[in-house]
C-alpha cells in the first residue's frame, strides 16, 4: 500500500514537471536564398516535433510538441516572396501543440540548434537545393516591408480623418432621423390603438367560436381515446403473457461453459473501430506511395470481419475512403476528430480503437506503439493499449516502442476506454511492405483481435 502511494506521488510530481517545462515559441524569422528559403523558430526550450504533409494546396506541417506560443505569433501569417514557398502560418493547434504550416511544393529539411535570442532554435530549410543566403534579395525584401509600413501608416491616418468627418455627418443625420422617427412613431401609435380595438373585438368573436368547436372535438377525442385504451390494455396483457412464457424458458438451467463464454468472450461487446484519416486527408505516405488512410481502412475492415465472427457488435467510423464529419472536406481538423468521437459516444461503446501508421523523416525509424490518455479516471485505457500493442508485435513481428500516455484528441474526448495504435512506420521501407501486403493486413487485424480478447479476458 505504501509503495502504491509513493508511486502515485512520483507520477503526480512528474506530470507537474512536464507541464512546467513547456517551451514557448517567441519569434519567427525568415531569410531568402536563390530559389530557397530559411525559416528560424526561436524557442525557450529544446523540443520534439512531428512532421507531416497535406494537399490542395501542397503544405508541409510541423507540429511543435509541448509548446506554447507568444501572443505576437499566435495566428501569425506571412506571404513570402520566394519560389520555394508562398505562405507561412503559425497557430496553437491544441493546449500543448503549436502548428507551423508552410505552403510549398519543395522539399524541406528540419534541424535543431542551440543558442540564439531565446536559447534554442528549429531551422527549416525550404527548397530543392542547399540554402545559401542572398543579401541583395533580403535587402530588397526589407526595403519593401519598410515602404509598406510607411504606406500603411499614411493610409491609417487618412482613414482616421475620413472616419471623423463621416462620424460628424452621421451624427447630424442621426439627429434628423430621430426627430422624423418620433413624429412617425406618434402617428403609428395612434393608428395602432385604433386597429388594436378593432382586432380585440374580432378576436373575442373568434374565441367564442373556437371554444365551441374545441368542446365538440374534445368530446370526440375522449371517446376515441377510451376505445384505443381498451385495445392497448388487451394488447399489453397478451405481451405480458408472452414475456412470462419467455422468462420461464430463460430460467431453465444453462451449460456452465456457455455462461463463462458470455462473461469473458466478445459476444455483445460494442466495439468502435476508427480507421485514421480518409477522404482528402491521406495521412502519412510511404517511400513507394502507400498511403496511411488506405492501410488503416484495410486493417479495420479485416478486423471487423474477425470481430463479427466472435459475435461482437462492431461500429465503423468509416468503411470507405471518405471523411467522417458531415461537413466533408470543409470540416476543420477538430470537427473531423470530434465526429469520430461522437460515433463512439453515441453508441455507448465498450471500447474505442483508432488505427494509424507512424512516420518519421529518418526511414530507419520502426516499430509499434500503443497510446492512451493518462488522465483518465481508470487504468482501462492503458490496459487496452498495452494488450493490443503486445498482440500486434507478436503477429507482425515489429519491435515494440512501448505503451505511452498521450493527449491525442480522439482518446481524450471519448467516454470509454480508448487507444490510438501506430501499427508500424509507413516511412520505413520494410514496414511499408508489411502494411501494404495482404498477409501483413491479416496479421495486423489478428494481432489487434488477440489484444482485445486479452483485455476482455
Amino acid at each position: 500500500m505504501v509503495r502504491k502511494v509513493w508511486l502515485s506521488l512520483l507520477i503526480f510530481l512528474f506530470m507537474g514537471s512536464v507541464t512546467a517545462s513547456a517551451a514557448r515559441l517567441e519569434n519567427v524569422r525568415h531569410s531568402y536564398g536563390s530559389g530557397t528559403l530559411r525559416i528560424v523558430l526561436d524557442l525557450t526550450e529544446e523540443i520534439e516535433f512531428v512532421e507531416s504533409t497535406a494537399e490542395n494546396p501542397s503544405r508541409s506541417i510541423i507540429d511543435l510538441q509541448n509548446t506554447t506560443v507568444s501572443n505576437e505569433f499566435h495566428n501569425y501569417f506571412k506571404e513570402l516572396n520566394s519560389t520555394a514557398a508562398k505562405k507561412i502560418r503559425v497557430a496553437r493547434f491544441n493546449d500543448s501543440t503549436v502548428r507551423v504550416v508552410i505552403e510549398t511544393m519543395a522539399a524541406i529539411k528540419i534541424f535543431k540548434l542551440n543558442g540564439g535570442p531565446s536559447g534554442h532554435r528549429i531551422v527549416i530549410d525550404v527548397g530543392n537545393a542547399d540554402f545559401k543566403e542572398n543579401p541583395e534579395l533580403n535587402k530588397a525584401q526589407t526595403d519593401a516591408e519598410k515602404k509598406a509600413a510607411e504606406e500603411k501608416a499614411e493610409a491609417e491616418k487618412k482613414a482616421a480623418e475620413e472616419k471623423a468627418e463621416a462620424d460628424k455627418k452621421a451624427a447630424e443625420e442621426k439627429a434628423e432621423a430621430e426627430k422624423k422617427a418620433a413624429e412617425e412613431k406618434a402617428k403609428a401609435e395612434k393608428k395602432a390603438a385604433e386597429e388594436k380595438a378593432k382586432a380585440e373585438k374580432k378576436a373575442a368573436e373568434e374565441k367564442a367560436k373556437a371554444e365551441k368547436k374545441a368542446a365538440e372535438e374534445k368530446a370526440k377525442a375522449e371517446k376515441k381515446a377510451a376505445e384505443e385504451k381498451a385495445k392497448a390494455e388487451k394488447k399489453a396483457k397478451e405481451k405480458e403473457r408472452k414475456e412470462k412464457d419467455r422468462k420461464e424458458k430463460d430460467d431453465s438451467p444453462k451449460d456452465v461453459d456457455e455462461e463463462i463464454k458470455e462473461l469473458t468472450g466478445l459476444k455483445g461487446k460494442i466495439i468502435v473501430l476508427d480507421p485514421g484519416h480518409g477522404g482528402n486527408d491521406a495521412g502519412a505516405i510511404g517511400p513507394t506511395g502507400v498511403m496511411e488512410k488506405t492501410v488503416t481502412l484495410r486493417v479495420a475492415l479485416e478486423l471487423e470481419k474477425l470481430l463479427r465472427e466472435k459475435e461482437a457488435v462492431v461500429i465503423m467510423t468509416r468503411t470507405t475512403d471518405k471523411t467522417v464529419s458531415p461537413k466533408g472536406s470543409k470540416a476543420s481538423d477538430i470537427e473531423e476528430l470530434q465526429a469520430r468521437c461522437d460515433v463512439a459516444n453515441r453508441e455507448k461503446a465498450d471500447i474505442f480503437i483508432s488505427i494509424h501508421a507512424d512516420s518519421f523523416t529518418n526511414p530507419a525509424a520502426r516499430g509499434t506503439t500503443g497510446y492512451y490518455y493518462a488522465k483518465s479516471d481508470t487504468d482501462d485505457g492503458r490496459r487496452l493499449a498495452d494488450a493490443i500493442r503486445r498482440g500486434l508485435c507478436e503477429q507482425i513481428k515489429t519491435p515494440s516502442r512501448g505503451t505511452k500516455p498521450c493527449n491525442f484528441y480522439v482518446v481524450r474526448h471519448t467516454d470509454m476506454p480508448a487507444t490510438l495504435l501506430e501499427l508500424a512506420f509507413i516511412s520505413n521501407p520494410e514496414e511499408e511492405k508489411i502494411l501494404d501486403s495482404e498477409d501483413g493486413v491479416k496479421k495486423a487485424a489478428q494481432g489487434i483481435l488477440d489484444g482485445i480478447e486479452d483485455y476482455f479476458g
